[in-house]
């Protein structure tokens, strides 16, 4: 049982996303249980699934918002916490709703079918034009009353570059576990996707380290053949960093053109996005957990 998160929790004068049952089994979605300090003066008890979104960009050209919302089957507590790229807390102007507020996390209590989107704006500090961009990670936190409204809690993140480019570009997160069939683990010391590069495609990735202790990771390129046709390995990046690079920039210029498999692997647990670029448009690619023969 977890006493408390590292931010604190959801208000708890709303919508009731926890249970006063004492006995409260979270172990079929294999999540934590977290001890719930109740406005009355109680305790309530609730279920917790977390996650990772890989990369944030906000300000500058960016605009990147967090939407989810609360299943059917009752309430949830939601918490955001935000990270630069070296895993340490950052604080960023936001908007859900008629709310402005800044910090380095902020929490949301959701009715039952009730959605909710949060723009980040940018960089605390930077407000109205927000000329800096941000760029980091987010950790999600995800409670319930009940395992089966966490398990159906299905959260995304969007950002765009308009109106420089025409990009929209929507990713999943990265769960911390698999906490049910809608929810498969976003934590592995493989992935791999598929995407084109060429002279008017270009892949990007970018990689948050989920270990403990500094770590970096190997990418292998292969190509329509399934044979290696680049390899490198990125810079250290810190327990909890994220870095994110152009795949040309990591493994060189060398590689061949058309379709090609991207491999990081690495000792440490890791979580990772990737992007494809065909000129003014941009997709996320299916990024699947691999293992080596």
């Amino acid at each position: 049982m977890a006493a408390a998160t590292l931010f604190g929790m959801p208000p708890t004068d709303g919508a009731q996303w926890w249970s006063t049952n004492p006995s409260l089994d979270c172990t079929s979605i294999h999540a934590l249980i977290y001890e719930v300090p109740l406005a009355s003066g109680g305790r309530g008890f609730a279920c917790g699934v977390t996650g990772t979104f890989v990369w944030l960009a906000a300000g500058g050209n960016w605009n990147t918002s967090l939407r989810t919302s609360a299943p059917g089957s009752g309430a949830i507590g939601v918490q955001y916490a935000f990270f630069d790229q070296d895993g340490n807390a950052v604080s960023l102007d936001t908007t859900s709703g008629p709310a402005t507020a800044s910090g380095n996390s902020i929490s949301l209590v959701l009715s039952a079918n009730q959605p909710s989107e949060v723009q980040l704006l940018g960089p605390s500090g930077g407000a109205p034009h927000y000329p800096a961009t941000q760029t980091g990670s987010i950790f999600g936190i995800f409670f319930c009353s009940d395992p089966s409204i966490c398990a159906s809690v299905i959260p995304q993140l969007l950002y765009s570059f308009f109106p420089v480019k025409p990009w929209l570009l929507s990713v999943p997160i990265s769960w911390d576990s698999t906490f049910a069939l809608l929810q498969p683990s976003g934590l592995a010391k493989r992935w791999s996707a598929v995407g084109i590069q060429d002279a008017t495609h270009l892949i990007s990735l970018a990689i948050r380290n989920q270990s403990a202790a500094s770590a970096f990771y190997r990418i292998r390129v292969y190509d329509q053949h399934g044979l290696i046709a680049g390899e490198a390995a990125t810079p250290v990046i810190p327990a909890g960093g994220v870095r994110a690079a152009l795949l040309a920039d990591i493994v060189g210029n060398t590689l061949p053109t058309g379709i090609l498999k991207v491999a990081v692997e690495g000792d440490a647990a890791s979580s990772v996005s990737v992007l494809q670029f065909n000129g003014d448009s941009a997709a996320s690619l299916q990024v699947a957990s691999d293992v080596t023969p």
